[in-house]
């Protein structure tokens, strides 16, 4: 066994079944509005499609390829789309939320919002903060050091871009909120 020797294929555990396909198409034809995603191939899973519903409820599940991915979609008679390009819908993480229980972002004005704000930072550092605090879904309870990068290392995690469901760009909005806050050492 070499040092260096590769791995073909992923290293997952499972292959993608017949039963699989028949869940999916099970799933489908119980729900409204379903969309495909096709989800690549990586150094751990197979190729897998999520198929989103209207109201953003989802399901994953693996699949021989993407052409399988895009055959079964057409046999359905709903779109498909690549998530390397098109990303996922807004409504499915929204769903998520919905059943974790979390609040929506958007639960309070900008002007309550900016209200319970701490008091003694600057208008820079309140717009930081409240970024920070969308992105985390919780509010600062003080703005002590150590508060404050509670909030960072949770918005952090959210925004992450190696997560499912991260972004880039809020990853970077983050860092430069942390910056503005001096959270960065």
């Amino acid at each position: 066994m070499g040092l260096f020797r590769s791995r073909r294929g992923p290293r997952s555990d499972r292959k993608a079944t017949k039963d699989d396909l028949a869940q999916l198409r099970d799933w489908c034809a119980s729900r409204r509005g379903v969309e495909a995603y096709v989800e690549p191939q990586t150094s751990v899973t197979q190729t897998t499609m999520l198929l989103v519903a209207g109201d953003g409820e989802w399901t994953r599940r693996r699949v021989p390829s993407p052409q399988a991915a895009a055959d079964f979609a057409r046999k359905q008679g709903i779109p498909v789309y690549d998530t390397n390009r098109v990303g996922y819908p807004q409504r499915m993480r929204d769903y998520t939320m919905r059943q974790r229980g979390d609040r929506a972002k958007t639960t309070t004005t900008p002007r309550e919002a900016e209200a319970t704000r701490p008091a003694g930072l600057d208008t820079n550092q309140r717009a930081a903060l409240g970024w920070l605090e969308d992105l985390a879904g919780e509010s600062a309870k003080g703005h002590d050091p150590e508060e404050l990068r509670r909030i960072w290392r949770l918005a952090r995690s959210r925004a992450h871009p190696d997560r499912r469901g991260g972004d880039r760009a809020a990853w970077d909005e983050v860092e430069d909120a942390a910056r503005t806050l001096g959270l960065h050492t």
